[in-house]
C-alpha cells in the first residue's frame, strides 16, 4: 500500500470515508455556484445588509444574524445598548469565540474566520452523522439520511456564517457519548453545546433519555439503575446549565442580569416562554384570518416544516425512541416559545434524529423519496436564492 493510499485510509477511519468529504466539499462548492448565480442572474433585488464596505466583504451565505457574529468577532460584545433595541448579547460564545481566536492569530478577516468555524464543524459533523446512521438504518439507509439532511430546506445553514454546523457537531458528540455511557465525555460535549446557541435547551432532556439507554459493546457489565440516573443526570444537566450560565452570565457581567432577555425583546421575541407561544398562535390566527398564503407563502413552508416535526416526534414516540422524539419535539418547541414561526426551519435542523426517521418513513417508497428529494431539493434552491439576496428565510 503507497503512502497516499495509507493516509487516506487511516483518515477514512478517524473521519470517515474519502467519498463522504468530496460529497458535503461538492455540496459546499454547489450551493456557492447556486448562490452565485441567484446574485447575478436572478430577477431577485438584492437588499444591502450593511455599509457598502462591509458588503463588499461578506462571503455569499454571511447574512442578518452573521453580522452580529462579524461584531463579536471583530470587536466584542460591547456595552448594553438602549432600551428596546437589539445586541449581540443574545448570541452565545463559543462560535464566534473560536472564529475570533482564528481571526486575531491568523489576521483572517472576521467573515472568513467565522466560514472556516462553520465548514470545519460540518466536516467533523458529518462522519458521525453517518457513523450513527449506519447503527440506525444500515450503510444504505445512513447515505440516503445524507441526502435527507444536505436536501433539506434551509440546510444551507449548515454552510454559512451561522452557528448551526457547530451546534450540529457538539450534539452528535455529545449523544453518541451519551448513549455509549462515557460521562464525562459527555457532559463536556454537553457543556459546549449550551455556549453554542440556547437550543441546547431541547438537547437537554432528550440527553438524560439516551444516557439511560446507552450502547456499550457486548460484553460490557451494565451499571446499576441509580449509577445510571445519575450518570443521565449529569449529562442533561450539563447543556441547560452552560445556557442559563450565559443568560445571567453575560447580563451580570455587565451590571444587568436580565441583560439577555432585553436584548431579545429587541427583535420583539416573546420575553418568557409564556408570551411567546400566545405570540406564536396569535401570529398563526392572524396569518389564516388575513388569507397570509397569497401575500406571504414563505409562511406555508414555516408550518409545513413545523408540521412535519411534529408528525415525526409522535411517530418518534410510537416506536419509542424516547430521546430521539424528545429532541424532536424540544426542537419545535423553542421557536414557539419565542413567539415567531420563522426560526423554525433552522432549529429543527439541528435535531438530527428527524433525518434518519424520514429515510424509515420512505424506506419501501423508492418514487416517495424521489419526489420529496426533488420538492426538498427545489425548495432548498428557492430559500438559499432568497438568502444570498439578503431575503428573510429563518
Amino acid at each position: 500500500m503507497s503512502p497516499l493510499e495509507k493516509t487516506i485510509a487511516f483518515l477514512s477511519r478517524r473521519f470517515g470515508p474519502s467519498r463522504l468529504a468530496l460529497l458535503v466539499a461538492a455540496w459546499i462548492l454547489a450551493l456557492g455556484a447556486w448562490g452565485t448565480f441567484a446574485r447575478t442572474v436572478l430577477p431577485i433585488e438584492h437588499r444591502l445588509e450593511w455599509e457598502i464596505p462591509v458588503e463588499l466583504r461578506a462571503p455569499l451565505y454571511a447574512k442578518f444574524d452573521s453580522g452580529w457574529y462579524l461584531s463579536i468577532i471583530e470587536w466584542g460584545y460591547g456595552a448594553p445598548p438602549p432600551a428596546g433595541h437589539p445586541s449581540a448579547h443574545a448570541f452565545f460564545p463559543l462560535y464566534p469565540w473560536v472564529a475570533k481566536v482564528l481571526h486575531h492569530t491568523f489576521a483572517m478577516d472576521g467573515f472568513h474566520a467565522g466560514m472556516l468555524v462553520s465548514y470545519l464543524s460540518l466536516f467533523l459533523a458529518m462522519p458521525l452523522f453517518l457513523r450513527e446512521g449506519r447503527a440506525r438504518r444500515g450503510e444504505a439507509g445512513a447515505w440516503r439520511s445524507v441526502l435527507f439532511l444536505l436536501l433539506f430546506p434551509t440546510a444551507f445553514f449548515l454552510a454559512a456564517m451561522y452557528a448551526e454546523a457547530t451546534f450540529f457537531l457538539f450534539s452528535l458528540l455529545a449523544f453518541c457519548a451519551a448513549r455509549a455511557g462515557c460521562t464525562r465525555r459527555a457532559v463536556l460535549w454537553g457543556v459546549l453545546l449550551g455556549l453554542t446557541k440556547a437550543s441546547a435547551l431541547a438537547a437537554a432532556p432528550a440527553l438524560f433519555l439516551a444516557a439511560l439507554e446507552p450502547r456499550g459493546e457486548e460484553g460490557t457489565p451494565i451499571l446499576p439503575l441509580s449509577r445510571r440516573i445519575r450518570d443521565a443526570a449529569l449529562i442533561g444537566l450539563a447543556p441547560f446549565a452552560a445556557v442559563w450560565a450565559w443568560v445571567f452570565g453575560v447580563g451580570i457581567a455587565h451590571g444587568e442580569p436580565g441583560l439577555y432577555f432585553r436584548s431579545l425583546s429587541g427583535w420583539h421575541r416573546g420575553s418568557s416562554p409564556l408570551s411567546g407561544v400566545t405570540a406564536f398562535f396569535q401570529g398563526i390566527a392572524s396569518y389564516v384570518s388575513r388569507g397570509g398564503w397569497k401575500t406571504e407563502p414563505l409562511h406555508l413552508v414555516e408550518y409545513g416544516l413545523g408540521l412535519l416535526f411534529l408528525l415525526l416526534a409522535v411517530r418518534l414516540v410510537l416506536r419509542r425512541r424516547w430521546a430521539d422524539a424528545a429532541f424532536v419535539a424540544a426542537a419545535l418547541a423553542l421557536p414557539i416559545s419565542t413567539g415567531l414561526s420563522d426560526g423554525m426551519p433552522r432549529y429543527v435542523l439541528a435535531a438530527y434524529p428527524a433525518f434518519y426517521e424520514l429515510d424509515g418513513v420512505f424506506a419501501s417508497a423508492l418514487r416517495g423519496r424521489l419526489a420529496w428529494w426533488i420538492v426538498s431539493g427545489a425548495l432548498l434552491l428557492c430559500l438559499s436564492a432568497r438568502f444570498v439576496n439578503a431575503r428573510w428565510v429563518a
